[in-house]
């Protein structure tokens, strides 16, 4: 019994308890550069993708907001896009991901939104994704 007991307790040590697939994680989106531009996004597990809806605050209608996953934090983020998503659009916007949710939660990552295609370098809103404890 003692022989089984051992490798059971240490697997169970490299086991994430955040990693579980049902969780929904919803992102807190900030308002940067002035742009008043609050709001969420919620990452929904779906097997083996992920659904992003991002809901935005005062955004501008009409106007076509380029966004992304980056690597990274909104403090520090890696310019280059890890995962793109569908340009919110009136506020809105709606991505399936061909990843599950587990792979974003590994990485140290961020939603991202910007001003327009024409003004890419300008960040309107972000948010941190951090995984459910």
């Amino acid at each position: 019994m003692r022989k089984l007991a051992i490798p059971l307790l240490l697997a169970g040590l490299f086991v994430s308890p955040v990693m579980a697939l049902d969780d929904v994680v919803s992102v807190k989106l900030e308002a940067q550069n002035s742009s008043g531009q609050n709001g969420s996004a919620t990452l929904l597990p779906e097997g083996k993708q992920t659904k992003v809806v991002i809901e935005l605050s005062n955004a501008p209608g009409g106007t076509a907001q380029p966004a992304h996953i980056h690597l990274g934090s909104c403090d520090n983020l890696n310019k280059a896009p890890k995962w793109p998503l569908e340009a919110v659009k009136d506020g809105r916007s709606v991505t399936m991901l061909p990843v599950p949710i587990d792979t974003i939660l590994r990485e140290k990552a961020a939603v991202n939104i910007h001003k327009s295609a024409a003004e890419v370098q300008v960040y309107v809103s972000c948010g941190n994704i951090i995984a459910p404890i």
